[in-house]
This record gives C-alpha cells, structure tokens and sequence, in this order.
C-alpha cells in the first residue's frame, strides 16, 4: 500500500523532465514554422501526464520545465531569456498558469483516485479476512486457520491470541501460529529484547475479551494497514462474544434439561415408588394385626398382593438404574445368537398371567428368528413394549394384543401391535425420551422410562425403534435388530402361539 504513491511520483518527475527534454529536441529543428500556440500546447500535453501520474509535484516540475524551455527556445529571439513582443508576455505567463492550474486539478483527481483505490483494496483485504469468520465455528482450530490467514495477508512471522478465562480473569493463550506456546508474551517487554510484537486488544462493548499478539519481522503498519487490523479485530472480538454467548447458552440449555429430568424423576418417585411400598405396608401391618382373619387363605392373598407389589418395586428401580446406566453410556451388549421362538413366548405367558382375559397372538418368522442380539436386552425390550401394549389394550376394552417377527433384508422386524387408542403424530418422536408422558397430569415411571430404555438398548444392539399406526386403530411399536447369518430355519410348527 505504501510504495504505490512513491512509484507514482517518480514516473511524473520522468515525464516531467524526459518528456520535455525530448519534446524541446524534436521540435526544435522546426521551430521556426510553428506558432508558438501550438509548442505550447505539446508541453500543457506533458504536464497534464506528468500530473495525472505522479501528483502535484511532477506537475508543476513539468510546468516550470515548460516555461523556461518555451521561453529560451521558442520566443524569438530565440536561445535567450529576452522576450522581444509584448504579447508574447501574455502568452508566456498565461501558459505557466495554465500549466500549473492543470497540475492542481489533475493532482487533486489523482489523489482522489488513489485514495479510492486504497479504500477499495483495505475493504477488499477485510472481506478476504472476514470471509471466514462467516462460517467460524467455536474452538482453536478455527481459531487458528484465521490467525495463519491474518499472518499470510500481512507478511507476519508469528501470532498468538489470548482470551481472558472466566475462572482466573487472567489472560489464557488458546492459539499460536509460527512460534512454539508461550514465545509471544502478552504483556510489553519494557526492555526491548526479543522480536518485536503487535498487541492488539479484543473488545466488544467496552468489555475486553483477549489479546492478539503478532511477531514481526517487517517495519511498522502504515495507517491504512493498521485500519484493515483494527476492523478485523473488532470482528474477531464480535465472533468470540458470540462464540462466549453460545456456550453460555449451551450450559444453559444443559442445566435446565438436568433440572427438567430431576424435576420429573422426583414427581415420578413420589408416586410410583411410594404407591407399591404404602401397598406392601399396609399388607404386611394387616398380617400382623390381632383383628386380620387368621385363615391361611387371606394370608395367602395378602402374600400375593405383597409378591405383586414388590414385582413392581422392583421393575421401578431397576428402569431407573438401566437409565442411568444407559445415559451414562456404562452398559455394554453381549451379542450372540438369539432366538426369537424362545424369547417371545415367555414374554406372552407373563402377559398373560398379569391380564387374564387378554388372548395374545404370537407369530415369528422361522427364516428371521435367529438374531445377533444380547438375551438380556432383548428380553427387556421385548418385555416392555408387550406390558405398554397390554396395559393400553387394556385400558381401551380391547383382548388381542400381537406380537409379529420377519425377516426383511439383513434385518428381523418385529412388531408388538395394540389395539388401543393410537399415538398421535406429534408426539411419537418424544415417547423415546425419558420421563415423557403423554397425559402429565398421570406421571407414571413406568411408562416414563421403559420407551427410553428399549430404544437405549437397542441402540447398543445395533437396532432401531419407531411407532406405526395399527390398521383399525391401535399403535404398532416396531423395532429391527440384525439376522443372525447362519440362522438355521425352523419347522413352521413353532412359527407361533396364541390363547
């Protein structure tokens, strides 16, 4: 930027004088058959070039250049700085003011021009420098490549850039480029040793964000250099104050998400925790009351109340520690060969044993039973998805629940269908997240957490879950888990059960 305009001006002192000189040898011979009007107009021609490239200076060389060699050579007599007609004092003097009036006005347009020129190319280095802090996402490397381009663009050996960390309130150097960590100091070396450095503030709002601290090994920045800097400074500074916003908003975002699930998980544990153990109490008290009936089939019934609701005690807890577990990314699947025709009908009997009037339809695909799955986690999820059903079906005065398995591709699908009433659009996405219900005013941690939970473990399993209408009304839970490559074909005999 700064050797443009001294070029410049040493081109016009060439014209100035070289354009003279050779204009003064190629007329001269003839000078006697030319007006003197028109040799002046040759030189007015020299100084308006001399003036338009190299400024004021050139040109008003060129003017008085001008005069003097119009004077001595073309005013007779000739070879001598005696005017010999009056008129020819007009002519002289008014070509000298033009001469130098044309300097002026063609200088002033000239450095007009450069001086657009010089804006054009400072904003055209910012938007080579701003293009990408568009697109900046958060972090040091990103960080990093702006800092290489600043120093590419401006012929810099080093650079370094210092944020303030909120903890300490000290200045924190999260990048360097072109000098190992901790070379570029943050703070002036009074005494001079050392390369010299650059220390640009980040600020935004009065408020300051960090230090960008650049190596040099060139001489100082000129004026529109240091422009170029300070604007790409103030928005870099702007790209950190976003980047500061978004991770607050982030930490924000996480805390009031922790708080949502503590919030659910308490309202769940004061209902269907406390629900099962006032059940056991007050069995257990009617056990041991003198006014009880003493008979061994009330003990008997009571006994089974108990069995019941410890069941339920202990589904609830262990939903809450399998979230836990899966949240915490703690569990891992053991896959091997399992079979569906095994698997399935056992969580069928247990359904139907809690829902007697229930008729339950079990139908697996004999090419797809086998599949490469842990036995735990299938059997939960197989376990869970049925219970929902029942329970929906039950609730709905439907008695068929259904339970379907085929192969399709390198995946079994298998499908658990109720006839009860249907999942809305809306909201089929949100039943896999935990503590979800689809009526909050009937917080319950069962339903809350045994979605959430068959999709953790079939993620584990390398499968997928996800919610189909059921034809007739009803929701069809569905989820894949691959097919077993080896899996042996079984007689269509045991394809199914029902009751």
């Amino acid at each position: 930027m700064r050797a443009q305009k001294p070029r410049r001006e040493i081109v016009g002192f060439a014209i100035a004088i070289g354009g003279t000189i050779l204009l003064t040898a190629a007329v001269a011979p003839g000078r006697s058959h030319l007006t003197p009007l028109s040799i002046g107009f040759g030189y007015l021609v020299i100084v308006a070039v001399a003036a338009a490239l190299g400024g004021l200076w050139p040109g008003i060389t060129a003017s008085l250049l001008g005069f003097i060699t119009f004077n001595f050579f073309f005013l007779p007599p000739y070879n001598t700085f005696v005017i010999g007609r009056p008129e020819y004092v007009v002519v002289l003097f008014v070509f000298l003011g033009l001469a130098i009036l044309i300097s002026a006005l063609l200088a002033r347009a000239n450095d007009r021009a450069q001086a657009a020129e010089a804006r054009e190319h400072e904003l055209r280095t910012l938007q080579d420098l701003s293009a990408g802090l568009v697109a900046l996402r958060p972090g040091p490397e990103a960080y990093s490549a702006v800092v290489t381009n600043l120093l590419a663009t401006f012929g810099l050996t080093a650079g370094a850039l210092f944020v303030n960390d909120p903890q300490t309130r000290e200045l924190r150097e999260d990048v360097a480029v072109g000098a190992p960590p901790g070379e570029l100091s943050p703070r002036t070396d009074l005494s001079g040793e050392g390369p010299a450095v650059e220390r640009l503030p980040l600020s935004v709002g009065g408020r300051s964000l960090g230090l960008l601290v650049l190596g040099m090994d060139r001489e100082p920045f000129a004026a529109e250099e240091s422009r170029v800097i300070r604007a790409f400074c103030d928005q870099f500074a702007l790209v950190l104050e976003r980047d500061r916003l978004l991770q607050e908003a982030t930490r924000s975002q996480v805390y009031e998400q922790a708080d949502e699930v503590r919030r659910s998980l308490l309202a769940a544990v004061s209902h269907d925790l406390r629900t099962p153990i006032a059940a056991i109490k007050t069995s257990v008290t009617d056990l041991l009351s003198d006014e009880s009936p003493k008979s061994g089939e009330y003990a008997h019934e009571v006994l089974e109340s108990i069995d019941r609701e410890t069941d339920r005690l202990a589904a609830l807890v262990a939903n809450l520690l399998d979230m836990s577990r899966i949240e915490r990314g703690m569990l891992k699947a053991r896959i091997q060969g399992v079979d569906l025709l095994e698997v399935a009908p056992a969580a069928a009997d247990r359904v139907r044993r809690q829902y007697p009037g229930l008729v339950v339809r079990v139908a697996i695909d004999p090419a797809g039973s086998i599949v490469r799955a842990d036995p735990v986690f299938l059997e939960r999820v197989i376990a869970n998805l049925m219970d929902n059903a029942a329970r929906v079906t039950h609730e709905a005065g439907g008695t068929l629940l259904e339970l379907d398995g085929r192969r399709m591709g390198p995946d079994t699908v298998v499908r658990v269908i109720d006839h009860g009433k249907g999942v809305p659009w809306d909201i089929r996405e949100q039943l896999f997240y935990p503590f979800f219900q689809m009526e909050a005013r009937h917080p319950r941690l069962g339903t809350g957490l045994g979605l959430p939970i068959c999709k953790g473990f079939l993620s584990l399993m390398g499968g997928e879950i996800w919610v189909e209408d059921t034809p007739g009304g009803g929701a069809t839970f569905a989820f894949s888990i691959p097919t077993e490559a080896s899996a042996t074909v079984h007689a269509p005999a045991s394809a199914g059960s029902a009751r």
